[in-house]
């Protein structure tokens, strides 16, 4: 069933937008190692680790325990600080549309935008399934970002 999320945001963030998961995390080229962390519930295969510093959201491939997961590709800088984890959930993550809108300057994945843009991808007809949408980083400090996703 498609449901529309609309929000106006004025900070970083990624879209589908990334919540904090619980305890901390580091990665060592595509390891993800938590303390404290609840990834059986929270970082299941499919969902994306979000590292905003370096614009970057990744899917993960594996989770094999409550503290250990994979990502499909390493981050271009691993997280070394121990750091809550920015999720998108599994079912967040199944993004048909994204449009975004703004009247001031703001960045898409740390390149500059102003004005409208929209990002969508049509089912693949052969096997009737939906292509997705990647995740997105949105830096909208200092502006605001009329948001729309479309969900699967």
């Amino acid at each position: 069933m498609k449901q529309l999320v609309r929000a106006v945001i004025s900070d970083k963030r990624s879209v589908p937008f990334n919540v904090a998961g619980t305890g901390t995390i580091t990665t060592n080229g595509i390891k993800i190692i938590g303390t404290g962390t609840l990834f059986s519930t929270e970082l299941q295969a499919g969902a994306y680790l979000v590292n905003l510093s370096t614009n970057e959201a990744i899917k993960v491939y594996r989770q094999d325990t409550d503290t250990k997961a994979f990502l499909e590709k390493p981050f271009s800088s691993n997280i070394s600080v121990a750091a809550a984890p920015q999720i998108i959930s599994k079912a967040k993550a199944k993004v048909k549309e994204i449009k975004l809108q703004t009247a001031g300057a703001c960045f898409i994945d740390g390149v500059a935008f102003t004005g409208t843009e929209d990002y969508n991808k049509n089912g693949d007809h052969k096997s009737g399934r939906p292509n997705l949408i990647e995740p997105i980083i949105v830096d909208a400090t200092g502006s605001t970002v009329t948001v729309d996703i479309i969900n699967y």
